[in-house]
C-alpha cells in the first residue's frame, strides 16, 4: 500500500468551509449544461449543484437534447446578466473531440469558471487542484514531473500552467513509451484511460496525481509503488468541485 493515500474529500471540506465564511459566491448563479443522452443529472453534475447550493449559488440545470440545441442555449446563456458562470458538463453528445473544442470555445471567456475555454479568464478548475496539490505535496522546480495525456484540453494547459510556476514537465500520451515514467519524481494522469499507468512503468516510491475518470490512471500494482498517491474516486475529484466555485467567486461581468 502507498504510503500516503491523499485525503481529497477532507481537503475539499477544508476549501469549502473557507469559501463558505467568505459568503464570496453567496447568491451568484451558475447554469450547468449536460448534453450527454440523459434527461436526469449524471452523478458529477449533482455533486456539483450540491456543492453549489450549499454555498449559497444559485444552481441551473439544462439538459440540451443535442449538440445544436446547447450551442443554441449556450448563445443565450452567455449573454444573459443574470448568469455568472457557465459550465457544460463532458461529454457532449454526438460531438467528436474537434467539435467539443469548439463549442467549449464558444463560452463568454468572464463566464467559463470551469476555464475550459482557451481564451477563458480562468484557470480550469481541475487545474487549480492540482496546483494545490502541487504546494501540499511540497513539488518543487528540482523534482521530474512528468503530465500523461499531454494533449488533451486539460493535460496541454496543465503543462504551460506549470512551466508558468516555474516547475518544467515532461508530456507524455498513450501512444508514447510510458516505460520512460521510471525516471520522474513526479507523476500526473490525466488520460481517463483505465489502469493505464503500470507498476513497471514507475519508479519505487515516486509521487502520483490521477485525474483519470472515473476508475483511475494508475493500477493498483503502480499505486503500491508510490510514497504519496491521490485516489480515484475521493481524490482530485472533490477538490476540482469546489475550485469550480473558487472561479466563480472571482468570476466579475463587465
Amino acid at each position: 500500500m502507498a504510503k500516503v493515500v491523499f485525503d481529497g474529500k477532507k481537503e475539499a471540506e477544508r476549501m469549502a468551509l473557507f469559501l463558505e465564511e467568505s459568503e464570496r459566491v453567496l447568491g451568484k448563479s451558475l447554469m450547468i449544461f449536460q448534453c450527454d443522452g440523459l434527461s436526469s443529472e449524471s452523478s458529477y453534475v449533482r455533486l456539483k449543484r450540491e456543492m453549489g447550493e450549499r454555498l449559497g449559488v444559485m444552481v441551473m440545470v439544462q439538459f440540451p437534447k443535442d449538440k445544436e440545441e446547447l450551442k443554441k442555449l449556450l448563445k443565450e446563456a452567455n449573454g444573459d446578466d443574470t448568469i455568472d458562470g457557465i459550465l457544460v458538463q463532458l461529454p457532449i453528445l454526438g460531438a467528436d473531440r474537434g467539435e467539443v473544442e469548439q463549442i467549449l470555445s464558444t463560452i463568454n471567456p468572464l463566464k467559463d469558471v470551469d476555464g475550459l475555454n482557451p481564451k477563458s479568464s480562468f484557470i480550469p478548475a481541475a487545474i487549480r487542484a492540482v496546483e494545490r496539490l502541487i504546494e501540499i505535496f511540497k513539488v518543487s522546480e528540482d523534482d521530474r514531473v512528468a503530465v500523461v495525456g499531454a494533449e488533451g484540453t486539460v493535460g496541454a494547459r496543465l503543462i504551460q500552467r506549470l512551466k508558468d510556476l516555474n516547475i518544467p514537465a515532461e508530456g507524455y500520451d498513450k501512444g508514447d513509451s510510458l516505460e520512460e515514467l521510471k525516471k520522474f519524481d513526479v507523476i500526473i494522469s490525466v488520460t481517463g484511460a483505465q489502469g493505464l499507468i503500470r507498476s513497471t512503468m514507475v519508479s519505487q516510491g515516486y509521487m502520483g496525481i490521477d485525474l483519470g475518470f472515473p476508475k483511475g490512471d494508475f493500477s493498483s500494482e503502480a499505486v503500491e509503488k508510490a510514497s504519496l498517491i491521490t485516489p480515484v474516486p475521493g481524490g482530485v475529484g472533490p477538490m476540482t468541485i469546489v475550485a469550480l466555485y473558487e472561479n466563480l467567486a472571482d468570476s466579475v461581468l463587465v
